[in-house]
């Protein structure tokens, strides 16, 4: 045993050393620098990742722009963002002969992997790892084993264990930009887990589902699919993937992709995303289903917590392997200083702007409260605090963090004046708009609002720092042409021109005011400040002033604190616009720190004639002599303890008053891992291998991949959909379950340690706030007492949160366990079973069609109404992306298996919208043609109803008719509202159709439109056509013949006059279907005949003459010669006579119509003739006449 104890401290002490070098920090000029330099510049750094309240860390959002080349058009970009976690390799031994690295294949045949890396590691005798930084650089931690196992000798191994085993289709070798720009193409494209996708379609089609099928469904708990030996070769859909473990020098580079949301931002900024107790418990399904995977393994995950789990846009939830943020074992815990930030260019000026900071890499606020309270923190630091804990993130343009304007640099700040002090009682919005202004908003708007936009927008952080900023970055978030002189050239234009707040770069950093663009000069100072470094003293000495100490509370209470909400927000005029749906997701937004009034800071910084170098810090406490040095430590000899200043009646008030203020506030410093000496021993009673993972690996199949049942089909699948209505989650159960639990023991503390974490969780999901902080950790720690919240949960969570709580870890459930717990009702796990398998990096395409298939075979059906609206929107947004024709048919029977099965609401809230986007798409696509089918809209009409339809659906139908560039698209829509009019009724086809369609007239209404008018008319009958239609269309050439003697702009005339053809387009239509004698009646008898007084205009194009011509010369074919000459051409003659003495030449470019030629020439010879047509017009005669003969 004690061989076995110096072996464990021996191995902490070595882990503790590498998690040192790992976890040293870098500034983010620095961390930018070192990713161009090993990549390329053309990865775009967008912001580094800190875990602390300054800007340190190890990681950064970058982003890859690709550009498809001949895929798509030159403008055509894909922007995508990705994180990049950065960890030390100082050993440098990442590649070795040993192990040759490269990224791996799949056989397109077979279906197996076939990788460079090989498949030795799943032989190895592995004891329980964290899955933190300590354990990405040694991934094989001895934790006190009775064994001595085969460990990987070299860091390099065991990263490419951990790696391979959590995403096994990571690419592992030479860190390149061409390398991540494949990796990223290969991502977007779809294709990084094909061969899963594949293998499980084999298995839907009758066939074996090949080993990678076999091996997801056993990850995911399908129980046909649960082998003996431990999974290994596919990704959990719950694990966050790993694109690539890139090697450049000095530094092991893991890229992922980043997800738009964590959990901790849905708390935060969008708790109403999880809407029920249902979404409560499958968003925990999903994280247990992770963490079984991730400790059958071998391995826990050692640091879970709501910012660890990412979300992604459809809130699919991935557990974080690592995002540089330091985990809860083996961490440092010293302040963050100069000493401990590694800089890559020496003097580097963040060493200098930052060193005099005295902030820790961890954030208890409570603490550092009261070190701000009583004068150990500056109002800066505990302003950067503050920042860190509402989420803003240093470098984001999105979600800046910010400080208040203090001055308005008008004059240099003196406290013995009031002259230049900014107001903090009021937001810099407030002053900047005015009372009135505010008041009018407030009460004139839909939405009672005083403020509509952030107090630190992307324009304005943008603005303040456009002299350091890329012009690419300038162009994108202020104004696409960029021009130098319209940026405010100086600090107090600056603060005048701005609503919004400050940054802190104006606080600490002199390069702000420099410009790196040869047409934008520097910003200039207040003629106060003789420099920019001297600005930035003043400035800084002005915000840690005794005026704005004695302030800068109700600065904060408008920010961060009770003057955000309520009727406090009301009296401040500091209303916030609400969103529009607050059950969205939000990775940024105002969170209220606090609920009660901040109080004010007892202490301040003294500065004398604001000159940093004389600083002192003075308690501000009548009657009482405690002092704080320079250096910001307690005078030894003095002291600021609570039973001193209880002794003082006339402070016990305002103590009090703390007190009860950091009471309220505790949860701002939430804790989710628990530690406890007792437990030393945490392996000593250990099980046997028989029952351990060690003896699992041992037993498990060398070949590396795993076999499928062979007696195991489809049906197997889909029994594990069917939903027993009886199915319940009795209290008694979960009694049971906890009982069985608890005997069965947990072979690892890090493992159970994970299980406190998940306990955290689930409370604080209910609770909306965390379960434990460092006081009430503290008192469960050492005096068994549970936090006062537990009791405001429902009895059946208190239970399980209680459960996984326990001091004694062995005695707490295995992931496993509670995922087989009655707290999941059947309906969670149909609904993960069947949208796991649409989270695999697969095509939209390939997805959809397993989703489709399982439909097809009743797996929606099997799952009920409720489930299945669950599954819809996972389903839905596969859809709507452009598909092929036989993914196209998939997605029509999908809609259609959800239109059976949903309800009337979730079909009008969830299909309904879906079908909308894809008949607005410009494009055609086979799927909008389906849709435009009969028996899917009839399907529509049998479920949601003609009225729904007519509302949602109708208008954009008839929308596919107006410039619609594809014929099919017109034709189907043409077919469609032919073949629903007669249903639909002669009021509503009237009301919904015909004058809708007229209304197109002019606006590119295609032939298919035209020729629906047509056909309509003829399918409703003669009486239709006649009592509706044709007075429709006499209305129309009225209306355009009126407007065409008006002086109007020439877009107006140009729709009058393509308004005119499609109306006569349409009667030429109407005439081949009408009997000769109504179109006589209707359209010759009846007073003028519309073409001649279309043809008797002079405004009009030569276009419309001609399609007015063409339109008469079928009326005279449809009524016949003999009817042409008694009633048409006397019309014509009065046509003639207004022409004798008209210079037009209208009517002479009509006449040389050849059709016109062609078929009147007869009748009017017979007119001429007789002598019919005036003898006043002779020249008329002889250029008749003439041809006439040619």
């Amino acid at each position: 045993s004690r061989s076995l104890s110096d072996m464990e401290e021996k191995a902490e002490e070595e882990e503790e050393k590498r998690g040192a070098a790992s976890c040293k920090m870098t500034c983010f000029e620095c961390l930018e620098r070192q990713i161009h330099s090993d990549f390329s510049p053309d990865l775009v750094f967008r912001y580094g990742v800190s875990h602390s309240a300054l800007p340190f860390g190890s990681a950064a959002v970058v982003e890859v722009n690709l550009n498809n080349g001949a895929q798509t058009s030159t403008s055509e970009e894909v922007a995508a963002q990705f994180l990049l976690a950065r960890f030390a390799d100082e050993e440098d031994v990442f590649l070795d002969s040993d192990c040759v690295l490269g990224s791996s294949a799949v056989d397109d045949q077979s279906g197996e992997e076939r990788s460079s890396l090989g498949n030795d590691h799943h032989q190895n005798e592995i004891d329980v790892g964290l899955l933190n930084k300590n354990s990405i650089h040694s991934a094989f931690v001895n934790t006190g084993s009775h064994h001595s196992f085969d460990y990987p000798s070299r860091p390099s191994s065991s990263i490419n264990w951990l790696i391979t085993a959590l995403s096994p289709g990571a690419y592992v070798g030479i860190g390149s930009y061409p390398t991540v720009e494949e990796l990223v193409r290969k991502l977007l494209s779809g294709s990084a887990e094909d061969h899963v996708m594949s293998c499980l379609y084999l298995l839907l089609e009758g066939n074996a589902p090949g080993p990678y099928g076999a091996d997801f469904l056993n990850s995911i708990g399908v129980p046909y699919f649960v082998e003996k030996n431990i999974p290994g070769c596919v990704r959990h859909p719950n694990i966050a993937p790993v694109l690539g473990m890139l090697k450049t020098p000095g530094h092991i580079n893991l890229l992922q992709p980043k997800a738009p949301y964590t959990l901790e931002t849905v708390l935060h900024y969008s708790p109403n995303v999880l809407k029920s107790d249902w979404h409560i418990r499958f968003l925990l399904y999903q994280l247990l289903s992770a963490l079984t995977y991730v400790h059958g393994l071998g391995y826990a995950h050692g640091n879970i917590c709501p910012s660890s789990i990412m979300l992604t846009d459809a809130c699919w939830s991935w557990l974080s392997i690592c995002d540089g943020q330091p985990g809860t074992s083996s961490m440092m815990d010293a302040s963050t200083t100069s000493t401990n930030v590694c800089c890559c260019v020496e003097k580097c000026p963040c060493q200098t702007i930052y060193a005099d900071l005295r902030l820790s890499t961890s954030i208890d606020w409570t603490s550092d409260f009261k070190r701000w309270w009583v004068g150990e923190l500056s109002n800066y630091e505990y302003l950067l605090i503050l920042n860190k804990i509402a989420g803003r993130r240093w470098g984001d343009h999105t979600f800046h963090t910010v400080m208040p304007w203090v001055i308005d640099f008008s004059v240099k700040p003196d406290e013995s004046s009031d002259a230049g002090w900014r107001d903090l009682h009021k937001s810099k919005w407030r002053l900047a708009k005015g009372d009135e202004q505010l008041d009018f908003t407030y009460l004139t708007s839909e939405v009672p609002h005083h403020v509509s936009d952030e107090c630190l927008s992307e324009l304005a952080v943008c603005s303040y720092k456009a002299r350091r900023l890329p012009l690419s970055v300038l162009r994108s978030a202020v104004r696409s042409v960029y021009e130098p002189n319209e940026y405010p050239s100086n600090m107090q234009r600056l603060y005048q021109w701005t609503p919004d707040e400050c940054i802190p770069e104006f606080y600490s950093d002199h390069r702000i005011f420099s410009s790196i663009h040869p047409g934008m000069i520097d910003l200039i100072v207040p003629s106060w400040a003789k420099s920019p470094g001297e600005f930035i003293s003043l400035h800084r000495a002005a915000l840690e002033s005794d005026r704005v100490s004695r302030q800068i509370h109700h600065w904060i209470d408008i920010t961060f604190g009770y003057k955000l909400s309520g009727e406090a927000s009301v009296i401040a005029k500091n209303v916030m616009l609400p969103t529009s749906d607050d059950t969205m997701p939000k990775s940024m937004g105002r969170r209220q720190l606090f609920t009660r009034p901040h109080p004010m800071r007892k202490c301040f910084v003294s500065k004398s004639r604001y000159n940093p170098k004389e600083n002192h810090i003075t308690c501000h406490m009548p009657g009482n002599g405690n002092r704080i040095d320079s250096e910001g430590n307690l005078d030894p000899t003095e002291s600021l303890e609570p039973e001193c200043l209880l002794s003082k009646t006339c402070h016990l008030k305002e103590l009090e008053e703390v007190a009860f203020f950091c009471e309220h506030a505790r949860f701002l410093s939430p804790i989710y891992s628990f530690k406890d000496d007792t437990m030393k021993d945490m392996f000593l009673n250990r099980p046997s291998d028989k029952g351990s993972i060690v003896g699992m690996l041992k037993r498990a199949d060398t070949s590396g991949e795993p076999s499928a049942s062979s007696d195991v089909d489809l049906a197997c699948l889909l029994e594990t959909f069917v939903i027993d209505d009886n199915d319940s989650t009795g209290f008694q159960e979960l009694l049971r379950w906890r009982q069985r639990s608890s005997e069965s023991a947990i072979f690892s503390e890090h493992v159970a340690g994970d299980m406190f974490s998940v306990g955290c969780i689930l409370a604080e999901l209910y609770l909306k706030r965390p379960l434990f902080d460092s006081v009430s950790l503290t008192a469960y720690s050492k005096n068994d007492v549970l936090p006062g919240l537990i009791q405001e949960l429902p009895p059946h969570v208190r239970m399980l949160v209680e459960s996984c709580i326990l001091k004694d870890w062995r005695r707490r459930p295995s992931a496993k366990s509670f995922l087989e717990s009655q707290y999941f009702p059947l309906t969670v796990r149909s609904v993960y079973l069947f949208t796991a398998p649409l989270q695999i990096l697969s095509t939209a395409g390939a997805r959809l069609q397993l989703a489709a298939k399982l439909s097809r075979e009743g797996a929606l059906k099997a799952m009920g109404p409720f489930a299945a609206e669950i599954c819809a929107p996972y389903c839905l947004t596969l859809i709507t992306t452009p598909l092929s024709d036989t993914e196209s048919e998939s997605a029509l029977c999908l809609m259609k298996e959800f239109v059976k099965c949903l309800t009337f609401q979730a079909i009008k809230l969830l299909i309904l919208p879906t079908i909308q986007k894809i008949l607005q798409v410009a494009d055609c696509s086979h799927l909008k043609i389906s849709l435009l089918q009969d028996s899917f809209v009839r399907e529509v009409w049998k479920h949601l109803g003609k009225q729904i339809y007519l509302e949602k659906m109708h208008p954009l139908i008839i929308s596919n008719l107006c410039n619609s560039p594809n014929k099919t698209a017109a034709s189907a829509a043409s077919v469609l509202l032919i073949g629903s009019s007669e249903e639909l009724g002669l009021p509503v086809t009237i009301h919904q159709t015909i004058l809708p369609l007229i209304h197109s007239f002019g606006k590119g209404l295609s032939v298919d439109g035209i020729d629906a008018l047509v056909r309509i008319g003829g399918l409703l009958g003669e009486n239709f056509v006649i009592r509706h239609l044709l007075p429709l269309l006499r209305n129309v050439v009225s209306s355009c013949i009126d407007i065409s003697h008006v002086n109007k702009p020439e877009p107006l005339l140009s729709w009058n006059s393509l308004a005119l053809i499609d109306c006569f387009a349409t009667l030429d239509g109407l005439v081949k279907l009408l009997p000769k004698e109504v179109v006589l009646k209707e359209l010759v008898l009846d007073r003028v005949c519309l073409h001649v007084q279309v043809l008797m205009q002079t405004h009009l194009d030569l276009s419309v003459i001609q399609v007015v011509a063409t339109a008469l010369i079928t009326v005279c074919q449809r009524i016949g010669s003999e009817f042409t000459a008694a009633h048409v051409l006397p019309q014509l003659k009065e046509l003639f006579d207004e022409l004798a003495f008209s210079q037009e030449v209208a009517f002479i470019s009509f006449l040389c119509v050849a059709d016109w030629c062609r078929e009147i020439t007869p009748m009017l010879c017979h007119m001429v003739s007789s002598g019919a047509i005036s003898s006043k017009v002779p020249q008329l005669e002889v250029g008749i006449c003439r041809s006439f003969s040619e």
